[in-house]
């Protein structure tokens, strides 16, 4: 912020470049949800799944590979029908 209270152009760019990155692995992360829910039927086995470490990855869990940035090898992995649902 500014002296007087403003918040500054620069601090303000700062915010909206923060705001579309959370927002676009945010978009990220339902898109793969949502492909997972189409084999599971239910939001919910579909949350637990993405929270399931996997043997496939090592033992990390779909949804850290999505914050990773590795969301087409979770989608392939969904795609290829590898993805069973989680215990």
């Amino acid at each position: 912020m500014g002296n007087d209270g403003q918040i500054t152009p620069d601090a303000m760019d700062a915010l909206r470049a923060r705001f579309d990155a959370q927002s676009r692995k945010a978009q990220t992360y339902y898109a793969v949800m949502h492909e997972m829910k189409g084999i599971l039927g239910k939001d919910e086995a579909a949350s637990t799944w993405m929270d399931a470490p996997l043997e496939a990855f090592d033992g990390q869990t779909p949804a850290q590979l999505v914050a990773a940035g590795r969301e087409q090898e979770v989608l392939a992995h969904i795609r290829g029908g590898k993805a069973k649902p989680a215990r």
